[in-house]
């Protein structure tokens, strides 16, 4: 039995495509299915794994996905594995942004040790705003509006493994098919009846970028899972909320929860407070309906 390692670049209906590096920054594809064993153990390769391909031909010609390296992190909704970072891309005019949601994603990624980056694409006044906020939290900032370059979030992408995570229309494809040239993804304009974007990326690939590293195009919000309940404690949301993370421990009394109490050394009021105390809330009723 021969193998050799290589990295799951696509998956579609329980097929894989695995890039395997040839020496010289080569690559080559494999199509496989995987090993049965793992539908026993209730556990799928996804797009990002690090995986081992086994052939038990003499010729080697069919192998099967063997066995699945450690993630270093992993999202179930889109299947993502070992991310370096996820980028994501806000348009302040249509659809609007809805901060909550935002803030729910980036705390589900603090919690992964994944990093959020954030690309404006529809410059505006409220954008500028936005883009302040995040900045001033502690996220890398990039305009990627009509009007400018790529070549700053080009270099930033430089050597990882990242995924574009937005709401439908706010420009995903436009932006993949910038920092890749040659791609050529269909892409869909807004819905004006219902404010929002058409549906157009279906699966989850890995797309090479042209200096070395992958981007991964997702569906929209719609389809990202967000659930908060099981991933941490309601008490340790504050440490997800990097602008907060070193106020914790500073309140005048013991057991702060960051409400409102008296002594509270956190913002009264603002985005990302109103977020934070949000998701406090969820988590913590999900907490006691267990």
């Amino acid at each position: 039995m021969s193998s050799m390692t290589g990295r799951v670049i696509a998956s579609v209906a329980g097929r894989y495509t695995v890039a395997i590096q040839n020496g010289g920054g080569h690559e080559r594809e494999i199509v496989c299915k995987a090993k049965g064993l793992f539908r026993l153990k209730k556990v799928s390769p996804c797009v990002g794994d690090y995986v081992t391909l086994e052939s038990e031909e003499s010729d080697n010609s069919e192998y099967v996905i063997g066995d699945i390296s450690p993630r270093r992190n992993h999202l179930v909704r889109p299947p993502l594995a070992n991310l370096d970072c996820v980028v994501i891309v806000v348009s302040a005019c249509e659809p609007k942004p809805n901060a909550l949601v935002i803030d729910r994603l980036t705390v589900i990624l603090e919690s992964k040790g994944i990093e959020p980056v954030f690309v404006f694409t529809k410059a505006d006044k409220r954008e500028v705003e936005l883009a302040d906020l995040y900045a001033a939290a502690g996220f890398v900032c990039f305009d990627c509006s009509a009007n400018s370059d790529t070549d700053s979030l080009c270099a930033f992408l430089r050597g990882k493994t990242a995924a574009l995570i937005g709401n439908t229309g706010v420009g995903k494809t436009t932006l993949l098919n910038r920092l890749v040239p040659g791609l050529e993804l269909p892409t869909a304009e807004i819905s004006r009846k219902l404010g929002r974007g058409k549906h157009t990326t279906r699966t989850v690939v890995l797309h090479t970028l042209p200096d070395s590293g992958y981007l991964a195009d997702t569906p929209g919000f719609s389809t990202v899972d967000t659930k908060l309940h099981g991933e941490f404690a309601a008490d340790d949301v504050a440490l997800y909320f990097r602008e907060f993370k070193p106020l914790i421990g500073k309140c005048k009394f013991g057991g702060c929860t960051h409400n409102g109490e008296e002594g509270c050394v956190f913002p009264e009021n603002g985005s990302r407070v109103d977020s934070f105390r949000a998701i406090y809330a969820e988590v913590k009723r999900a907490e006691n309906e267990w």
